[in-house]
């Protein structure tokens, strides 16, 4: 009979995959202003993306934000500048 030896191999987090978003310029500011809200009005939505997009525009991020997004499909919110609707 063999013996099986197990190995064990605790693997370092993987910080630049996600550090960027410790110096987005979003993290000072209400996360609602990002995410769609409960019986919000058409033209209240516009107003808060508006505003959002405004903060983003100024993030040392943006790209990475954005990248982000579109790569694992983010599909609510405001992100590198973007909406999920692509009229927005």
């Amino acid at each position: 009979m063999s013996s099986t030896t197990l190995s064990t191999h605790l693997y370092a987090p993987r910080t630049d995959l996600w550090d960027w978003q410790l110096r987005a310029t979003c993290r000072q500011v209400e996360t609602d202003l990002f995410f769609p809200q409960e019986g919000e009005t058409h033209h209240d939505r516009r107003g808060r993306e508006r505003a959002a997009k405004r903060i983003c525009r100024t993030c040392p991020v943006l790209v990475q934000c954005r990248t982000h997004a579109l790569s694992v499909g983010e599909p609510f919110g405001i992100w590198g500048g973007t909406t999920e609707d692509p009229d927005g």
